[in-house]
């Protein structure tokens, strides 16, 4: 590997632990939504809302901060407008939120895996032996969309437990990012 390169990347995984920030949250709001199914659903609007619009602040800072030195860097930003407009939507219409609820959850999961994934294959090619993982947890965040998509009337205690598995999901997809990316900074870090 070329010096530059190795500063380029060096210098793009500033922040990673606004990742790891945004994964423990994901993964408290899942506890939360699993064991409270009767007050998950009437106070799942906002407080999906919130995990969202936190989330996507966490993700535009990382994106803004490494948008020299990360080739991908507008995709993280793209990833995080998107979940700053969901949350305030969200947060807006709360009523109509819990109507549609199923729907915007099920859409946002879809296209939080698909990005799950889309890092898998950043990770393969820094050389990563573990980006299967990564894989994985994508897979299995598009697999809890779908779940909740297609079974959106089967009842609010399906919902609950879809919700709560995906959100757990995604903070471990973040988390176990974020100490990929803080792995990484170390070992490009310059030898002194």
């Amino acid at each position: 590997m070329t010096q530059s390169f190795l500063k380029t990347i060096r210098e793009s995984i500033n922040y990673w632990w606004l990742i790891l920030l945004s994964g423990v949250l994901l993964i408290v709001v899942g506890i939360w939504v699993i064991s409270s199914p009767i007050a998950s659903y009437l106070s799942l609007s906002l407080l999906f809302a919130w995990g969202i619009l936190l989330t996507g602040i966490f993700e535009i800072i990382f994106a803004v901060s490494n948008r020299k030195g990360m080739d991908s860097w507008g995709w993280t930003l793209a990833s995080g407008l998107l979940d700053l407009v969901i949350g305030f939507y969200l947060l807006s219409y709360p009523a109509i939120t819990m109507t549609v609820l199923p729907f915007i959850l099920g859409f946002w999961l879809l296209y939080r895996g698909g990005s799950a994934i889309g890092s898998a294959f950043d990770m393969k090619s820094y050389g990563d032996k573990n980006w299967g993982w990564f894989l994985f947890l994508g897979i299995a965040i598009i697999f809890f969309g779908l779940m909740v998509l297609i079974n959106p009337v089967f009842g609010a205690a399906n919902i609950i437990i879809w919700t709560g598995s995906a959100f757990i999901f995604s903070g471990i997809f973040r988390i176990y990012l974020s100490v990929k990316l803080r792995r990484l900074k170390k070992m490009i870090a310059p030898k002194v």
